[in-house]
């Protein structure tokens, strides 16, 4: 089954993946032949499903592309733990969830089996986290690992923990995962999805963007309500634009929203980033009828139409069939002209700020770089989470029928922002970034003061 797995894996990545085609596939190949050596060679140690998992998982990490990955469809594998969980805090790695008498929650873990918390980190990494193990969010992910045991024959676990200076002897026990997995997950930014306006503090305003993908016609038209009032908040003291756990979606929702906010003329004078951007897509079948299935859900929310963006689109179609009908492998997006004349006046007044944490991922990352093009916006909370340039996941299922593969089918050449660079806050919150309550009160107390 793995190796059947591992086969259909490699394939399909040759067929599917923007940079198995575009652009030096000879390159990218030949690391990705070192890659399936690897994944091979760690077939013999799988015995059950959890070896089978930690192969395939630790064969699409090496991607380093968090557009692309596998995700198993199984009975979720039992898990242990020692009735801790650790996180990653501003640099240290402490206790959270500790059910264990004479281990508080925050206790600071610096070591285990003699080795450094980082040891520990790094290798959990380099095994299953898909992004640079260096930045936050890939340390807040593999910290919520490294007590979370499913039997990896990858990686060991350990049997004892420096906690607040003492040795701690691990006692490992079945896990209650359904109620651990929530917490893991909100610890990594996944909140709960939604969109609303309300006032807050001393005229200001609180906007959550929980998402830039509706996935129901309800949330299509909460979103067309924020667009609606966002005219009426411009002469506030100060807005708030919560993007936490907002995992990204089509650009043209948010640019609906800053249009309704900032009015045309002036989004689209500073709302420039993403115009650098010319798409290249794998024309493979999975990505054509992606594509098709993306337009039909756009015109069933009404979703706005990003006019800047998508003035090469009826050109873009035309060669996009042409390349499509002559078996080219990949096609590239025209040239998006950008022009500049004399800056309008902002209708707005408030100080704007961003509200971001390790949550705020793909096109909610490009909301960002858009907005930090604006004068005066300043981005507040955590690190963004973090992206490669592709984009478009196609997804694939694996013969076994326990795992479907996800290949990014796009880049985008010209972007401004690097791969796999964090949006940085300029005020950052030390404190628990999922407490509403006190994240607001920082909010309304400490930052916008002075607004």
């Amino acid at each position: 089954m793995t190796r059947r797995d591992i086969h259909a894996f490699t394939s399909a990545t040759r067929q599917n993946y923007i940079y198995a085609a575009y652009p030096d596939p000879a390159v990218w190949l030949a690391q990705f032949d070192l890659a399936v050596a690897k994944a091979e060679a760690e077939i013999p140690l799988v015995r059950d499903a959890a070896g089978y998992q930690a192969v395939l998982r630790h064969l699409a990490t090496t991607f380093r592309d968090a557009h692309t990955g596998v995700q198993f469809q199984m009975a979720p594998i039992d898990a242990k733990w020692p009735g801790f969980l650790v996180r990653f805090d501003n640099g240290r790695y402490r206790v959270t969830s500790s059910r264990l008498a004479g281990v508080r929650d925050d206790a600071e873990l610096t070591a285990c089996d003699g080795k450094p918390v980082s040891w520990w980190i790094d290798t959990i990494g380099q095994y299953e986290i898909s992004t640079p193990i260096a930045l936050e969010n890939s340390r807040m992910t593999a910290a919520l690992r490294l007590l979370m045991d499913q039997d990896s024959p990858l990686r060991p676990r350990p049997s004892q923990c420096v906690i607040d200076g003492r040795t701690v002897v691990l006692d490992w026990k079945p896990a209650p995962l359904d109620e651990l997995q929530p917490i893991m997950l909100s610890w990594q930014g996944k909140r709960k999805r939604g969109v609303t306006t309300r006032l807050v503090g001393a005229d200001g305003a609180w906007v959550t963007l929980g998402y830039f993908a509706p996935e129901t016609a309800r949330q299509a038209s909460d979103f067309h309500a924020a667009i609606a009032a966002a005219p009426s908040l411009r002469n506030k003291r100060y807005i708030v634009l919560d993007v936490r756990g907002n995992s990204g979606g089509p650009y043209d929702w948010f640019m609906g929203y800053l249009r309704g906010l900032y009015g045309q003329a002036y989004a689209d004078y500073y709302a420039t980033a993403r115009l650098h951007i010319r798409g290249v897509y794998r024309l493979s079948p999975a990505y054509v009828a992606l594509d098709g299935e993306a337009e039909q859900t756009a015109d069933a929310f009404k979703t706005p139409v990003d006019t800047t963006f998508d003035v090469n689109r009826a050109k873009d179609d035309r060669e996009q069939e042409r390349a499509k009908a002559a078996g080219a492998p990949w096609f590239k997006a025209a040239s998006i002209p950008i022009v500049r004349g004399k800056a309008p006046t902002s209708p707005v007044r408030a100080q704007v700020y961003v509200l971001t944490d390790y949550g705020c991922a793909s096109a909610c990352i490009a909301f960002v770089d858009e907005m930090k093009e604006f004068p005066g916006v300043r981005q507040i909370g955590l690190p963004t989470f973090v992206d490669r340039r592709s984009g478009s996941s196609v997804a694939i299922p694996l013969p076994s029928g326990n795992a479907t593969a996800h290949f990014a089918a796009m880049t985008r050449d010209g972007r401004q922002r690097d791969d796999n660079v964090p949006q940085i806050p300029s005020l950052r919150f030390t404190g628990d970034i999922r407490d509403d309550q006190a994240v607001e009160r920082w909010v309304t107390r400490s930052v916008a003061v002075g607004s």
